[in-house]
């Protein structure tokens, strides 16, 4: 019974002289340090030249290895080097996190991204790298087929064909071998199996690379090429460290039959063999190659028989039988002249200069350029086969890389996607340090995210993916293409800390679907006029807040300009509180301390009076006044009361009239105002240069508590501290006035937006806020009224 039958068990099959004298993860340090010289390309080169192959001679595929791994650290990797990178394991890493070859690895290990130099050897090394660590890694060194030979070699016994995962008709014609060949000296085993395997690999390197081959046993017979590649078994052929192709002829003996014949029935002939036999197609390829090899052991009679069960005619038939019967030549070597030729033939039309040959077939290393011409002479079609795909794992991980900027964007320029939209902007407030602020909140929707987060897993991760890919849908009314998430995932895996496998993050998230929901409409009110770029979020808030204090203090001044200007023009004095200041009281310590000596000035007082409450509406100053009961005083009392009465008025009187007067003083404060908030006004005000400076003192008296007694160090100080440089305008040209047009509607500053604005320089982007804060056209000089009041004091008599 099967089930009484042995077990294969796994066993590793690799031969000392093609075993690595280091492991994948030993530390080679001192041994790449030693090797690393200004001659590392050349010594690098010229050890590949003589690579040791299964003749046994050349140069030891471990000393080639630390040549190249030495030339990585020298020419290709040019950050600062850790002891723990001196691994083929993390070489390995860093050459598949940043892949500058058209070459595809099937195993990738995920560590730290770095930036490579694409040295002159790139290629090299990475082919070098990439076979030395699959020589170290379990996929390496045992397969089922290697354990079924091996143990019928060893006790002639077959194991369990229904647990056998692959060909089993292939399988069934190693046994045959065996048999034929058990007297001879050195037998297959699983040990010779596995070096024709490596040395397989390491040829089909070579060949891919242009190096010499003369260390490896390459022979030609009966037009065909015998190579590592040959010699190794077909179920290994497909497993190797990187992507093969394999180019071969599509039933390549009826191809060059209806050749010889005129026939069209290359493709009809196996499926013919399988319907009138009853068997597979594999099963019918080696019936068909049995018989036009067998003229020992078939008549003539029987080969025209099997040729009409093909599909032939008796005339084709007649002419087949002189070529599977002919005294002169076996058909087998009549066969491999068009194999040949047709190989010759394909190779030529597609340029194909690194292949290693089989007999009906090219293998070479896939380089994503597909042959172009698959059909050749003489009437040849080629197929083209994967031999090995990828495997990708999903993995992922935070590296210990920092990051150079706070906020790093997810999605990279250049893929011609609109990534983010902002709605209708409000009023700009104004305009500081590249930030823009408006005067309300405006919402927008963008699709990228800050990379730099170092608290983020897995499924985070893939949350801000999907939404993102949501987003981007959103925004451009359609589905992302796929290169473009490919290319995405490729500039969040160079410029993130996030390590994690592409192309695998890659098939999942590909599969997303929209949600609308994803989709985040978020508000604020400012906006980045330029990319600014700072290496902490502190930073970039206190820039962020540093503009916004500039803008409100700005706005602040020139609202408090517009509110004085306004009162000047109506000869309005009264106590000002109507104004709102935007901003902490720390930011416009000025506006505040302005308001407070306007109004000290203007009506002498600090604060705002109270309203007087009273449920008597005939309650007033005036009724106030009146003693009542003062009739009834005597004459002395009554003229005493009078006297303080008139004494008091005077008094009120006296504080009145200097009020009026200080109204003088208050104009100079505006124009104190206009020079610290850059504004110009059209009334018609004397400038006081003495008062002015006067003024300067006391405001800084009352900014810093503390007493100037000299006005001149007083006003130089206010000018050092709050007075703007504002440029004196161009005069302008007047023979000129008529060429160009007048009309503000027309203006270049109506039909940009202020981002554009800003991008055409300081000069131009200060024009532009001119022209919008207010005309350019020239105003009429308002007089201010100078009313001289004077008050009287009343007539009494004592």
């Amino acid at each position: 019974m099967d089930s009484a039958k042995p077990t294969a068990l796994p066993k590793n099959y690799i031969a000392e002289g093609i075993k690595l004298d280091f492991f994948n993860d030993s530390n080679l340090k001192t041994d790449i340090q030693n090797r690393i010289s200004v001659t590392i390309g050349t010594d690098f080169i010229k050890a590949l030249n003589c690579i040791k192959g299964d003749r046994g001679t050349g140069e030891n595929f471990s000393e080639i290895t630390r040549l190249a791994m030495a030339y990585f650290f020298s020419e290709i990797f040019k950050d600062k080097i850790k002891d723990s990178y001196y691994s083929l394991e993390m070489v390995k890493g860093f050459l598949d996190a940043n892949n500058l070859t058209s070459y595809t690895a099937i195993h990738e290990r995920d560590v730290k991204f770095y930036k490579l130099n694409e040295a002159p050897l790139f290629k090299h090394c990475w082919l070098i790298i990439q076979s030395a660590w699959y020589f170290n890694s379990p996929h390496f060194g045992h397969h089922q087929h290697i354990d079924y030979v091996n143990h019928y070699i060893a006790t002639g016994e077959k194991l369990p064909i229904a647990q056998y995962n692959f060909d089993p008709i292939y399988l069934e014609k190693k046994y045959s071998n065996i048999d034929d060949i058990k007297n001879k000296k050195t037998p297959i085993n699983g040990f010779a199996l596995v070096s024709q395997w490596y040395h397989g690999i390491l040829f089909l390197v070579c060949k891919e690379l242009g190096l010499s081959t003369t260390n490896f046993v390459v022979s030609d017979k009966d037009n065909r090429e015998f190579n590592p590649l040959t010699k190794t078994s077909r179920q290994l052929r497909s497993l190797a460290p990187f992507k093969i192709i394999e180019c071969d002829i599509k039933s390549a003996f009826p191809t060059f039959l209806d050749v010889e014949t005129g026939a069209k029935l290359k493709d009809q002939v196996y499926n013919n063999l399988m319907q009138s036999n009853k068997i597979t197609r594999g099963e019918a390829k080696v019936l068909f190659n049995t018989v036009c090899n067998s003229r020992e052991y078939k008549s003539k009679v029987e080969t025209i028989t099997f040729f009409l069960a093909c599909g032939y005619t008796q005339k084709q038939c007649e002419h087949l039988v002189t070529l599977t019967h002919s005294p002169k030549a076996k058909f087998y070597s009549f066969m491999t002249e068009y194999e040949s030729a047709a190989i010759k033939h394909f190779v030529f039309n597609n340029d194909l200069k690194h292949y290693g040959r089989l007999h009906d077939a090219v293998l070479f290393i896939d380089s994503k350029i597909k042959p172009a011409h698959l059909k050749v002479d003489p009437n040849c079609d080629f197929g083209y086969k994967e031999l090995n795909r990828p495997i990708y794992k999903e993995t992922f991980s935070l590296s210990d890389k920092r990051l150079p900027y706070a906020y790093v964007r997810s999605v990279p320029k250049g893929l011609n996607l609109v990534i983010r939209h902002d709605a209708i902007k409000p009023e700009v407030k104004g305009v500081a340090n590249g930030f823009v602020f408006y005067k309300e909140k405006f919402q927008y929707i963008d699709a990228s995210f800050n990379m730099n987060d170092f608290r983020i897993d897995y499924s985070t991760f893939l949350l801000k993916i999907e939404t993102m890919l949501s987003t981007l849908q959103f925004l451009n009314n359609r589905p992302t293409k796929p290169e473009h998430v490919y290319l995405i995932l490729q500039h969040i895996r160079a410029h993130s800390q996030y390590v994690f496998n592409v192309k695998a993050v890659y098939l999942r998230v590909v599969k997303f679907k929209y949600l609308p929901k994803l989709v985040v409409v978020k508000e604020r009110n400012y906006n980045v006029l330029v990319p600014m770029l700072f290496k902490k979020i502190r930073d970039y808030s206190q820039a962020r807040n540093e503009a916004e204090k500039i803008v409100n203090t700005t706005t602040n001044y020139y609202n408090l300009f517009c509110l004085i200007k306004e009162r000047i023009i109506n000869n309005d004095y009264s106590y000002v509180d109507e104004l709102i200041i935007n901003g902490k009281k720390v930011n416009n310590v000025l506006i505040y301390v302005i308001i407070s000596k306007f109004n000290l000035l203007c009506t002498g007082l600090e604060r705002k009076p109270r309203k007087r409450v009273s449920g008597d509406p005939l309650y007033n100053s005036s009724i106030k006044r009146v003693t009542l009961n003062g009739f009834t005083l005597n004459t002395k009392i009554q003229n005493a009361v009078t006297q303080r009465t008139v004494i008091k008025y005077e008094r009120e009187l006296k504080e009145y009239n200097r009020l009026i007067n200080n109204r003088q003083i208050a104009q100079q404060l505006f124009l104190i105002l206009c020079d610290v908030a850059g504004q110009k006004h059209n009334l018609k005000i004397d400038e006081n240069i003495e008062i002015q400076n006067q003024l300067k003192t006391e405001l800084i008296a009352m900014i810093d508590k503390k007493e100037v007694s000299d006005f001149q160090i007083g006003a130089i100080e206010f000018d050092k501290r709050f007075k703007s440089n504002t440029k004196k305008e161009l005069p302008i040209i007047s023979d000129l006035k008529n060429v160009f047009d007048t009309d503000f509607k027309n203006s270049i500053f109506n039909q940009i937006s202020i981002e554009e604005a800003y991008n055409r320089g300081d000069v131009f982007f200060k024009e532009y806020l001119n022209f919008h804060d207010k005309d350019q056209r020239k105003e009429k000089i308002i007089p201010v009224k100078k009313i001289k009041e004077v008050f009287n004091f009343p007539e009494l008599s004592f």
